[in-house]
């Protein structure tokens, strides 16, 4: 019900506010996209049926949490003008923060979208890394300016 209320009231949004591509699908100047250490973005998880939609709604919801959520679908996340995918920090248990997730979603040709839905925003997104995020791929090391200058 949220979902597709959500997506009623983007649709009711004029094209000048909310442009739309060829195929009718929103691009939204931005696109923060939030990543889980299991691939997950938005609340498109791994192996769900969500991250299956290609064609068809803009917003789905997803019951993968108590309570559900609703999470844009892949195809808007892929038009966005610009899209951030960001990790950053550690702890105890992960103390190379989401290192070997972002190596899956970044550069590791194996996977799929269905089993690492990250890996699906591969080619769009600007991924920005901290040092124990990036540590399992061979990056180059850029400061704020320089990262900001080449987006």
């Amino acid at each position: 019900k949220e979902a597709a209320e959500y997506e009623s009231k983007l649709k009711a949004l004029p094209d000048s506010k909310l442009p739309r591509d060829a195929d009718g699908f929103p691009i939204f100047d931005l696109a923060l996209v939030g990543v889980g250490d299991d691939g997950h973005i938005g609340s498109l998880y791994p192996n769900r049926e969500e991250i299956d939609v290609v064609d068809g709604p803009w917003i789905v919801a997803a019951f993968m949490k108590d309570p559900p959520g609703i999470s844009l679908t892949l195809p808007v996340m892929q038009r966005a003008k610009s899209t951030v995918i960001s990790a950053a920090g550690k702890s105890i248990k992960y103390p190379n923060g989401k290192a070997a997730a972002m190596r899956l979603a970044v550069v590791d040709e194996s996977v799929t979208p269905k089993d690492f839905p990250a890996s699906a925003l591969r080619e769009y997104a600007t991924w920005i890394f901290d040092a124990p995020n990036g540590s399992e791929m061979d990056l180059d090391v850029s400061t704020i300016d320089r990262a900001v200058a080449d987006a």
